[in-house]
């Protein structure tokens, strides 16, 4: 019975990790890969191994952008949660007790605290990961006594500051002198590793974590907290606590957890954030019916949600018959001034390179994949920059693009297929997109600023009236403009 407690324990804390990523929050599978752009080349590896965390970081992002599908995305969430879950239980439970009876369930308490962290967007793959790694080295810490000197520094250089978790058990464990020398010692390993690897960086970033969180030279609380509660949850599952019956009070554990989980969820995971990447997400796959179903229901008072929702309800033939339906803000409610970070200007992008300003469009895009705070690239906004270069006959720019996607996986047979397509202007000319585009873009040269917009969407127009995107949105963009004149 016991055996089968734990099998049901870890599968149910498997299928909800998998039903919350891939039905409930989808769009942070997506925001997690659109923001990463994972080579298969030598100088990528090296550039992540140069660094403390850096496989860890490495084998983070190899996952990641297997997201590039929702449900792929969050099979591997999912996997990840049931491994740390069980390699907890394994690191604090000798392998001569493990069919005894005790708490199992309390193993899952940091893959649940892990699932509450990650309600911050910003929260890296590359977190969990590292704590895997570093959990799974506490039965080879534990037992390595003087072996420590040469494990401690290669369990720092493979995970980051996490690996604090087995140093920190082994010696609560050991209990002796040694073990005092070698909290030292690994004081000593992170400030010479910092010195040598990472001086580069802020020390607060080396210390806690380089690649755990987006935003740099910044430390969420929870990142300090989640691996105390992992250390605290190896000694607790550790004691090899007997119950004649363990059934129900794991069960009632189970409840416990779960109900805190979902309370943890709910104060973390902000809404607005998430219906705002849902937008995005939605749009990025053509489903635009389903954001005007979302914003019908749960609308975020911000310019990002106003100009998703516009676009859509232009997409779907509703904008000027539904517009007062939804939230709006004005003229930024249909573009966006460039705001230069990794979301906002992205659904204006969309905006503009649809109605025919590619030059435009190849701003506002390369600035949001620049925004990404930790310096990383972009399959889906790099791919965009190659197709303005593309529209423009800028071939040889496209080409540096589109051989840095040929090293991917998923943006690789596109890559290709433009790099052969560039070969033959016919085969440029003959695609509908791009000979639209190229048909409807402007056919003089002018400086351009936000505030004149609506007179290059006239421009648009009247050169070319096929362009009924921009003559609605020109129609609208007046209309939005008096109703901000009369207040």
């Amino acid at each position: 019975m016991n055996r089968l407690h734990r099998i049901l324990t870890s599968s149910l804390l498997g299928a909800a990790v998998f039903a919350f990523w891939m039905w409930l929050f989808p769009q942070d599978i997506s925001y997690q890969e659109q923001n990463q752009l994972f080579l298969f080349t030598w100088d990528y590896l090296g550039q992540r191994l140069a660094l403390p965390g850096g496989p860890a970081d490495w084998l983070s992002e190899f996952l990641v952008q297997f997201f590039y599908s929702r449900t792929a995305g969050a099979l591997i969430m999912a996997l990840l949660a049931v491994l740390l879950q069980r390699l907890v239980w394994r690191a604090a439970r000798p392998s001569h007790k493990a069919d005894k009876p005790s708490f199992y369930v309390l193993s899952c308490i940091p893959s649940l605290l892990m699932l509450v962290y990650q309600g911050d967007v910003e929260v890296l793959v590359s977190y969990p990961v590292a704590l895997i790694l570093s959990v799974a080295l506490c039965p080879a810490m534990t037992r390595a006594r003087w072996h420590r000197l040469w494990l401690i520094p290669l369990g720092w250089w493979l995970a980051g500051p996490v690996i604090l978790v087995p140093v920190l058990l082994s010696c609560i464990r050991g209990r002796s002198w040694q073990d005092l020398l070698m909290l030292g010692y690994t004081a000593l390993v992170f400030f010479a590793g910092y010195r040598l690897l990472a001086a580069q960086y802020p020390a607060r970033d080396a210390f806690f974590g380089l690649n755990y969180y987006r935003l740099v030279e910044s430390l969420p609380v929870l990142q300090i907290v989640i691996p105390a509660v992992t250390l605290l949850t190896l000694l607790l599952c550790g004691l090899g606590i007997r119950l004649r019956n363990p059934l129900v009070p794991g069960i009632v554990t189970f409840l416990l957890l779960v109900l805190g989980t979902g309370f943890g969820v709910r104060m973390t995971f902000d809404k607005d954030v998430h219906e705002t990447l849902a937008y995005d997400w939605l749009i990025r796959h053509e489903r635009y019916a389903d954001v005007i179903a979302r914003a019908e229901k749960y609308q975020p008072h911000n310019p990002v949600s106003a100009c998703s929702v516009n676009f859509c309800l232009f997409m779907n033939g509703q904008l000027e018959q539904r517009l007062t339906q939804f939230y709006q803000c004005g003229t930024e409610g249909l573009v966006l001034p460039s705001i230069r970070d990794n979301l906002s200007d992205i659904t204006s992008a969309e905006i503009l390179w649809m109605m025919g300003m590619p030059n435009i469009t190849l701003q506002y895009i390369f600035d949001v994949q620049e925004s990404i705070q930790n310096g990383r690239k972009s399959g889906r906004f790099m791919s965009r920059i190659a197709e303005c270069n593309i529209v423009n006959g800028w071939y040889d720019r496209a080409e540096r693009y589109l051989d840095i996607l040929s090293h991917s996986l998923f943006y690789r047979k596109w890559a290709l297929g433009r790099k052969a397509m560039i070969q033959d202007e016919s085969l440029v000319a003959a695609d509908p997109v791009y000979s639209y585009i190229r048909s409807v873009r402007f056919q003089d040269d002018f400086v351009t600023f936000y505030d004149g917009l609506d007179l290059m969407m006239a421009i648009l127009y009247n050169q070319n009236k096929n362009n009924f995107m921009a003559a609605q949105y020109y129609t609208v963009w007046q209309r939005l403009k008096q109703t901000e004149a009369g207040q």
